[in-house]
């Protein structure tokens, strides 16, 4: 039986995962992300990439678990 990964993220990580995908789906600009998550677009852009190259678990710090 294969076993599947579970990602553990906080609320934080939650929401913002929520937003970021709602940017990319475009149905908020980049710029209407940032001022929802209180980021600059620069760092929106970076979790957007983040996110496509990633999958949902391009959200979470890199230091969890170590």
């Amino acid at each position: 039986m294969a076993e599947q990964d579970r990602i553990i993220m906080s609320q934080r990580e939650s929401n913002r995962l929520y937003v970021i995908r709602q940017a990319i789906d475009k149905e908020v600009t980049q710029k209407q992300a940032a001022e929802l998550l209180g980021l600059v677009e620069r760092q929106v852009r970076r979790l957007v990439r983040s996110i496509r190259a990633e999958g949902n678990a391009g959200i979470c710090h890199k230091s969890r678990g170590k």
